[in-house]
Formats: C-alpha cells, structure tokens, sequence
C-alpha cells in the first residue's frame, strides 16, 4: 500500500498555525501582548540556536496555555480549527490521494488538527494535562520525534512526503520522492 505523508503549517496551510491557537486560547488575557514579546524573544533565542524547538514550544505552552481546562482547550480548537486556511497543496495533492494512502504527520497540537482532519490519519504534537488542566508538552512532534512515531506504527518507508522544511529530514531518508513545498507550490523535487 502506498503511503503519502504531508506535513502541516505551510505544506498544507498558508502560515504556521502555532501562534495562532496561542493568540485564540489566550487573547483576552491583559498580559498578552508582553506574553507575546517573551515568545519573539524565544523565537529569537531559537533561531541563533541557543534554544531548540521543544524549549521553544514549552515556551509557548507555558505563556499561553499552561492551566487552560480541556474543555477550554477543546472548544478553543473548534473555534480555530474553522479559521486555519488551506493551500493549493491540500486542494491539488492531498485531496486527490486516496484517504487510505495518506497523512499528516505534524509538529502542530493533535488537539486542533483532530478537529480540522477529524476522519484522517493524523499525527501531532501532544499537550500534557494534570488534573484536567493543560500542564506542559507531553509530546512534540518534530524533527526525528516524526519519523520514530512512524517506525512505532510499523511504517518504514514512505513512497511520498510533502513537507516545507528540512527539519523532516529523518522523513525524508525514509522517503522514495520528496516534494519541497514553497508558498502553497511544489517547488522541489529530490
């Protein structure tokens, strides 16, 4: 059976989806623009390196959805699941495989993408809960975490991997074809 894997925030939408649910779930709170600023400040400390991707998503659970309710987070999820915008990716490429030869495996919390793909395979990062509250990260799905959670599955090969970054290189050694994706367009194939 083939299998055709996509990535998320900017295979198969416009932008990265991350900050969005952060400013969804927590907005109305009056500290949320100087929350904000501590996350570029993170955002910054990741890319000269001086941090990695988990730290930098702890970060962001911890200033945006540490002690949210489940249920909180859930309807959240609903609310923002509705405005994330696909791209031509998804209309031209995911849509047309076949719903048994595909999915998504993403760096983005399952608990959105469960809602926006709710009959698909899907696969994401996962938030830790602690007597019903949102406690820290349980699971992040990024980099080798992506390509270990497919070896878990029995899943050791891939025949097709959409992805925008080469973070997914540890799915792209276990790729027949990648398809770089740039902007919602296929702009690379290896």
């Amino acid at each position: 059976m083939p299998l055709i894997v996509f990535d998320f925030d900017k295979t198969l939408t416009r932008k990265d989806t991350l900050y969005g649910f952060y400013k969804i779930i927590d907005q109305e709170n009056p500290f949320f623009p100087l929350k904000r600023l501590v996350l570029i400040i993170a955002a910054m400390l990741y890319k000269l390196r001086f941090i990695d991707n988990t730290q930098l998503k702890k970060a962001g659970i911890f200033l945006f959805l540490r002690n949210k309710t489940l249920k909180e987070a859930q309807k959240k999820a609903k609310t923002y699941a509705s405005k994330v915008q696909l791209n031509n990716i998804y209309s031209d490429f995911y849509l047309s495989t076949p719903k048994e030869d595909r999915m998504i495996i993403s760096a983005s919390f399952e608990i959105y993408l469960k809602v926006i793909f709710p009959q698909e395979t899907t696969i994401g990062s996962c938030l830790r809960f602690s007597d019903g509250k949102i406690s820290g990260l349980e699971q992040n799905m990024y980099g080798k975490q992506k390509a270990d959670a497919l070896k878990k599955l029995g899943i050791y090969k891939i025949n097709t991997l959409y992805t925008d970054s080469y973070s997914d290189k540890p799915l792209m050694k276990m790729a027949d074809q990648v398809k770089l994706i740039n902007n919602g367009q296929v702009t690379t194939r290896i």
